[in-house]
């Protein structure tokens, strides 16, 4: 799995951008997977990627909440 963000950079962040960063991936891999669940019978080769983007979204988040968790961030 590609990670979205390199650690360091997550390191480095503010608090309130690791926040919004939080809530833009998770926004992004609702609106994808709803996207998959309208089109996954019409086109197999477009679900896959799109399944692809959703678990980079998801690999996203779980770096940010660890992140977070590491910092003793609440969201």
């Amino acid at each position: 799995m590609q990670q979205m963000y390199d650690p360091g950079d997550l390191a480095a962040m503010d608090p309130l951008v690791l926040m919004k960063n939080l809530d833009h991936v998770r926004m992004t891999s609702r609106r994808l997977s709803y996207i998959l669940q309208q089109q996954v019978h019409l086109y197999t080769p477009e679900a896959n990627q799109v399944r692809v983007e959703i678990d980079r979204y998801v690999e996203a988040e779980r770096q940010i909440e660890g992140e977070m968790a590491r910092r003793k961030i609440r969201a």
